[in-house]
């Protein structure tokens, strides 16, 4: 069975995240329902390097188990996650990173709004090297694995999450 397909993104937020790209972009809508002991199995990293940039994350793991995972399972090319995707809509919520990620935490069902670059890769200019920001810090708490990548947002340690420390 496929994985349903969730409604069009707000057309205000996907002009700002495909904004002065005139290459051809994929765009598709994730459409999770949340459940008790599963995360949604990404890491995220954030990035301000370019407008278009600030209104979302970047898909920086997809991990064997998880909802994301699942919806990738269910899916076909090109509507699977996969690195360097462009995560810009969360419901109904865009243009704030911290306000979407805090959709992702209190809602139940989840339509993620997905953008890939055919030329986008995830660069080693997205992964934060330095103090994370507060959007990586509070992602990080969403889509890793809950109080332990929280440990590791405060510097304390733990399995992965959705910012690289190094």
């Amino acid at each position: 069975m496929p994985a349903p397909a969730g409604p069009p993104p707000n057309p205000q937020a996907l002009g700002r995240a495909t904004a002065g790209n005139p290459e051809e972009q994929i765009a598709f809508s994730m459409v999770l329902e949340k459940r008790a002991g599963v995360n949604l199995g990404v890491d995220v990293t954030y990035s301000g390097a370019a407008s278009w940039t600030r209104t979302g994350v970047f898909v920086a793991r997809v991990f064997e188990e998880g909802l994301v995972a699942e919806w990738n399972a269910l899916s076909q090319d090109p509507q699977r996650v996969r690195v360097g995707d462009f995560l810009f809509q969360v419901n109904d919520v865009h243009g704030d990173v911290v306000s979407m990620v805090q959709e992702m935490k209190i809602k139940q069902t989840l339509i993620i709004h997905v953008l890939r670059r055919p030329s986008m890769l995830l660069p080693s200019t997205l992964t934060p090297k330095a103090a994370p920001t507060q959007a990586s810090r509070i992602a990080v708490l969403v889509f890793g694995g809950g109080a332990e990548c929280g440990a590791r947002a405060a510097g304390r340690g733990g399995p992965h999450c959705g910012y690289d420390a190094r």
